[in-house]
């Protein structure tokens, strides 16, 4: 996963974190966090991507908005 971060961070992402699962002690979840959505991926980056992929069953994506509250 050392490569996937690199190329995530590498390819726009501000934040990246992997994350044991409480319940599940042999569950991961990849969390990162990118401005937008970029093209800029090498061939490494994707073979990264396909072997990070191989290791999940069901991989899951999500695309989240920052609720922005009121402030005070």
């Amino acid at each position: 996963m050392t490569g996937v971060r690199r190329s995530r961070l590498r390819t726009g992402a501000v934040r990246w974190g992997l994350y044991r699962d409480g319940q599940n002690p042999r569950a991961f979840v990849e969390l990162y966090v990118v401005r937008q959505h970029t093209d800029r991926l090498t061939g490494a980056d994707e073979r990264f991507e396909e072997d990070a992929d191989a290791l999940s069953s069901a991989p899951e994506t999500s695309h989240l908005i920052e609720a922005k509250l009121p402030e005070g």
